[in-house]
């Protein structure tokens, strides 16, 4: 119950009390909390106080408001550590989720202009073109477009197809450590991250509608001063939240 005593407002001491809930299983994914008039009672505090509890459970992804229906349970987004790399298996364990992966498109192209400057190769060179589709539960959650100098790639498109065989969930940053016959052993990789609303053909391979939030993150693969890979990755943002821990 809630202590009017703690220096902790009302409002706050609600909200841990409805996570409490939610990290016990007593609340679970896509399941309706109690009303605001249920929350009043049970806990004898003020409409308002139970508003600025839920408002702040739905900043923090506890919950989504659906308006004219409730307030429902969400589920919880997988976490990204920007220090370290998970591989996609794991990741996705961690919420309890059987991941998989579904290779949409290969192929070979002549490399345009910024495709160039990416990889450090020739303009027209040849780039082979990875396209994945990460599932969470049979669910898409995340979609991996890689461009590849021709060599590089024809070793990846290799590799996948070896994993998919396996069937073994992987993403193309897994792929480099399944196969050492490679000789491909990246050493740091360079990204940008930014918010982006849904489009086509995006909607379409993520089973979304248009506007639907995003996370695009951009990287370069290297191996010392080598490009390995360009890569366009889009994250549902109702799925995933990056964090890192920085040392003072």
């Amino acid at each position: 119950m809630l202590d009017r005593k703690q220096s902790a407002p009302l409002y706050e001491q609600l909200k841990n009390e409805i996570h409490l809930k939610i990290k016990n299983g007593e609340l679970k994914p896509d399941q309706q909390i109690p009303s605001e008039r249920e929350l009043v009672e049970q806990y004898n505090v003020s409409r308002i106080t139970v508003r600025q509890a839920i408002n702040l459970a739905e900043r923090e992804g506890l919950v989504n408001r659906i308006h004219g229906v409730g307030t429902f349970v969400a589920h919880p987004k997988m976490q990204q550590e920007l220090s370290s790399f998970n591989n996609f298996q794991s990741t996705l364990q961690q919420q309890g989720l059987i991941a998989s992966t579904k290779l949409v498109g290969t192929g070979t192209i002549g490399s345009d202009f910024q495709l160039s400057r990416m990889l450090d190769i020739n303009v027209m060179e040849k780039v082979t073109r990875l396209e994945l589709i990460g599932y969470g539960d049979n669910s898409p959650v995340v979609y991996y477009n890689s461009y590849f100098p021709h060599h590089v790639g024809e070793k990846m498109k290799k590799a996948a197809e070896q994993a998919l065989k396996m069937e073994k969930p992987f993403s193309t940053l897994d792929l480099y450590q399944m196969d050492e016959e490679m000789n491909l052993h990246p050493t740091h990789v360079e990204q940008t991250f930014e918010a982006q609303a849904a489009y086509a053909p995006i909607t379409g391979i993520l089973d979304i509608k248009e506007g639907f939030p995003l996370f695009r993150v951009t990287s370069i693969v290297y191996q010392d001063k080598t490009p390995l890979e360009y890569k366009e990755t889009y994250y549902k943002g109702d799925q995933y939240k990056f964090f890192i821990t920085r040392h003072m």
